[in-house]
């Protein structure tokens, strides 16, 4: 921060450098793994006192879950701490209290206010989309659309993202930062195979599926081993969702969510495309196989490439893709028009309705400061380890390619499913549909019509327990 002594933020982004191999090539890894430091703060000289730019008094609390990353050897909450403190510069008379939840047993605590009817709920709460948009619904959060100025929204990257800040009309939640889910190859054998001259590594690295098509015939006629289509268990289904959409600039919903849409011909054109590639061994039948054995085989350095991908991934498996000798280059889905719409994860702030007008307009000054004040915004988003959502932040991961591939995607961030009623039962579904497709038996046509009807109920249950 602006007064601190020159604070790296390198945690996750040093770990990025590893094995992203972004857009524009890049020289063979070595065995010694680099770790690329983000400044992001001031200057160690003494610095003007900051105005203060409100007297209001009173006290909020501010709940979240260990999403900053913390300097080697200090403990969750630290970092939060110290951005209270560059708060309180500019808003001395607003105390916030901290309060760090896990994720095994944070969202119950918050459920069970919800649940008690008259529980104290906290005033800030920086979490993601799809439990924002259950508390909204659940009429517990303010509306804080005023907080969505035409400044804002003309800066916010995607549209897709706005629209995953949204309760109906109403804005509940203010993004901070964003990462999109991706696939990934093993340069070694797109090198070999003469692959990657068919890919474009350029910008973002958008491609067709037609120039995807090609590649995976190369690397067949290579001899090296093909990725798979997993369907076990239900982790990882966003990636098998967005690979299977994007194919044929399909959606898996209306634009309204409000019905699923797998039975348009574009979904089916994808699906029987899959067919045909996995008759001829382009793509492996993983109908036993789970999102995790799906990363597993790839980073052995078994499989050419992997639908299952995402800066987490990438960041878990560093150790092992080093010892295994797996460069990883990083693609976003294929689609017909070459401009694809992706999953993706996304932290923000949300604000709770307590009626107290002084403690709302503190809590926005809170939330406010910590996505947009440029002494602290840029290194939370460094330290959330993922990428900007307001283009006018500019790159926060200056000189590493590897980010900015990342970086690049945002602006493809589609819509985001995971807070739509019944979404966690639709994904049971969602897999069945894969594997009787996969072991045919049932067709595209059968398999998906059946997905949309069961898929389709489980809005209706929704609207009828709220009933």
């Amino acid at each position: 921060m602006a007064n601190w002594k020159k604070i790296m933020a390198t945690a996750l982004v040093g770990t990025l450098a590893l094995q992203l191999g972004g857009c524009g090539g890049g020289e063979p890894q070595s065995d010694e793994i680099e770790e690329i430091k983000v400044e992001v703060v001031g200057e160690e000289a003494a610095e003007e006192e900051p105005e203060i730019l409100s007297d209001l008094k009173t006290t909020i609390t501010w709940w979240t879950y260990p999403i900053f990353v913390q300097e080697e050897g200090q403990e969750d909450g630290t970092y939060e701490q110290q951005l209270i403190q560059e708060f309180n510069k500019k808003y001395p008379n607003i105390t916030v209290e901290l309060r760090m939840l896990d994720y095994t047993d944070g969202p119950n605590q918050v459920q069970s206010l919800i649940e008690a009817d008259g529980g104290e709920f906290p005033n800030v709460l920086l979490d993601g989309p799809g439990r924002i948009s259950s508390y909204a619904k659940a009429g517990v959060l303010a509306d804080i659309s005023d907080m969505f100025t035409e400044e804002v929204t003309s800066d916010m990257v995607s549209e897709g993202i706005l629209s995953a800040c949204r309760n109906g009309d109403a804005y509940v939640m203010y993004p901070l930062s964003g990462s999109n889910y991706v696939m990934a190859f093993n340069r070694y054998m797109i090198e070999g195979s003469g692959a990657i001259e068919l890919m474009n590594r350029e910008g973002a690295c958008t491609w067709t599926t037609e120039a995807f098509e090609q590649v995976l015939e190369r690397l067949n006629a290579s001899g090296f081993n093909n990725g798979m289509l997993y369907c076990s268990g239900i982790a990882g289904d966003y990636a098998t969702r967005s690979f299977i959409t994007n194919l044929y600039d399909g959606s898996l919903m209306n634009e309204d969510m409000t019905a699923y849409t797998m039975d348009s011909e574009a979904n089916r054109q994808a699906l029987n495309k899959i067919k045909e590639w996995m008759e001829k061994g382009w793509i492996l039948n993983g109908s036993g196989f789970s999102g995790a054995d799906a990363v597993a085989s790839f980073v052995s350095g078994e499989n050419s490439y992997c639908l299952l991908w995402s800066l987490p991934q990438a960041l878990s498996n560093a150790e092992a893709l080093v010892e295994n000798g797996v460069e990883v280059v990083v693609m976003p889905y294929p689609s017909a028009d070459g401009v694809p719409s992706l999953e993706y994860m996304l932290n923000g702030f949300c604000i709770f309705e307590n009626g107290d007008a002084d403690k709302l307009q503190a809590s926005r000054y809170l939330v406010d400061f910590l996505c947009n004040d440029e002494s602290v915004a840029a290194e939370n988003v460094v330290r959330s380890g993922a990428f900007p959502v307001r283009a006018s932040m500019g790159d926060v991961y200056e000189g590493n390619t590897e980010a900015q591939l990342y970086e690049a995607l945002m602006p493809y961030s589609g819509t985001y499913y995971n807070k739509v009623d019944g979404f966690e039962e639709m994904r049971v579904y969602w897999y069945q549909m894969e594997a009787e497709i996969l072991n045919e038996e049932y067709s595209v046509e059968d398999a998906t019509s059946s997905f949309v009807e069961y898929a389709n109920r489980t809005l209706e249950q929704e609207e009828k327990e709220e009933e």
